[in-house]
């Protein structure tokens, strides 16, 4: 396979940066911003608010559990001559327009639900045929430089999304201008997520030179069409047969179910715990100031580790965040930019490595789309159980008498424990054992 120059490596990871912006500040601030007119209306960050967003968010992983995997299977095996996953990409595309113009315009909440379906059920059509296209396209030799590429196109893309949303939801106060403040913002908010995504889409679709499986090498299109797909559970359970598949899975698995417990309440905690008025854009800079100290290691640090290794990076990585998450748990009033810049330089130190990772563990690539389906399993099975789980912790404590302050730390207390929990896991996958496979996709 080809080695990748810098634009093509800036091409192949655009689309990255595209679908962050859509996502990143979508349920840690869009969302619950918009539920303030729709739940419990008048109120900010009531136990009923913080269900509804857990709802929500479980919904979205629910259909992300089903369709990453399946969507990389069927481009697994897709003969297109328009190339194995640019067609779903497309698709993703006219199915996510209409999402967001839907939760656009949403005159009430079951039309805002039904945008915000939509919306998930493109983010994970686009991120499975996207994730397929990647190993298709880039050398084992530079795995760790398109993980760092696509580490940094991921900050830079939640960098935008948080800017976005800071700056036209910003104006967003408990009062009587609350109502026309959330419509006006999250209006002008998905206008813009609409053209980034349409200039993602394009480049990558236009820019990306894709073969279909008619001319990869026979072993890797035999395995891609002959995957196991009589027994749908042993289709998906295949790669769960192997070590180093097995417990890259959990570490991000861990990982991620700390992310998800401490961003999903944060904007919630600022506004019932903190008392902070302008609960938004305090959201948004914990945010920024973490994605700062992610950037400055994400594009290096993926490059180091095809010459260093990747398991200590991601340890490093994970005890990190773990130390800024325990930090809102034993001292909740201690400044905030000394613990976004921690949590974020371990933030962008695990995105720089962690596709690479994933990629070096894959038992096939003929089924590569399919794998990274289930491997993302490990990011939405958390985004199902982590908000279920809060959202319990912040309702038990209503019923049993406990104030809501103790029940937002106990959350945050959850996610540290998750994140030192992946740190440890990623110290069972063998690194230095030869990667399996020697058949490359030209």
């Amino acid at each position: 396979m080809t080695r990748l120059s810098i634009g093509e490596q800036v091409t192949l990871s655009l689309l990255w940066f595209s679908l962050n912006f859509e996502t990143a500040a979508l349920l840690p601030v869009v969302i619950p911003t918009q539920l303030l007119l729709f739940i419990a209306p008048g109120g900010v960050g009531t136990v009923q608010q913080a269900l509804a967003l857990g709802w929500l968010s479980a919904i979205g992983a629910l259909l992300a559990l089903l369709i990453q995997p399946l969507t990389g299977l069927v481009s697994d095996r897709n003969t297109s001559r328009f190339g194995r996953r640019r067609p779903y990409i497309l698709l993703a595309a006219v199915i996510y327009l209409a999402g967001l113009l839907a939760l656009a315009a949403a005159p009430g909440f079951a039309v805002f639900v039904i945008g915000f379906v939509l919306a998930q059920i493109a983010a994970n059509v686009g991120t499975a045929a996207y994730q397929g296209l990647l190993p298709d396209r880039v050398p084992a030799g530079q795995r760790g430089t398109a993980s760092g590429y696509l580490g940094m196109m991921t900050i830079l893309g939640n960098v935008g999304s948080l800017v976005a949303a800071a700056v036209l939801l910003g104006n967003v106060t408990t009062g009587p201008g609350l109502a026309a403040a959330v419509r006006s913002g999250a209006t002008r908010y998905y206008a813009l997520g609409i053209v980034v995504l349409v200039v993602g889409v394009l480049v990558t679709v236009v820019g990306i030179r894709e073969k279909s499986i008619g001319h990869v090498p026979a072993a890797v299109a035999k395995e891609a069409r002959t995957a196991p797909s009589s027994n749908f559970l042993e289709t998906w359970l295949a790669p769960m047969r192997h070590d180093n598949f097995r417990w890259v899975f959990l570490t991000r698995a861990s990982v991620m179910l700390g992310l998800t417990v401490f961003l999903t309440y944060i904007e919630y905690y600022f506004a019932n715990v903190a008392h902070v008025t302008n609960f938004v854009q305090s959201t948004a800079a914990v945010a920024l100031l973490a994605l700062g100290g992610a950037v400055v290691g994400a594009l290096t640090l993926g490059m180091a580790s095809d010459r260093i290794g990747r398991i200590r990076i991601v340890a490093a990585a994970t005890g990190l965040m773990a130390l800024a998450a325990l930090a809102f748990v034993v001292a909740p009033h201690i400044p905030l930019w000394p613990l976004g810049l921690v949590f974020g330089a371990g933030y962008g130190a695990y995105t720089s490595v962690d596709w690479a990772l994933a990629v070096d563990s894959l038992p096939a690539l003929g089924a590569a789309g399919k794998d990274l389906g289930v491997w993302s399993i490990a990011s939405n099975l958390p985004a199902v159980l982590a908000p279920l789980v809060g959202g319990l912790v912040i309702g038990g404590a209503t019923v049993v008498g406990l104030s809501t302050e103790a029940a937002y730390r106990s959350v945050f207390a959850l996610a540290a424990g998750f994140l030192a929990l992946g740190a440890l896991f990623v110290f069972k996958v063998q690194e230095a054992q030869p990667h399996r496979l020697s058949t490359a996709i030209n």
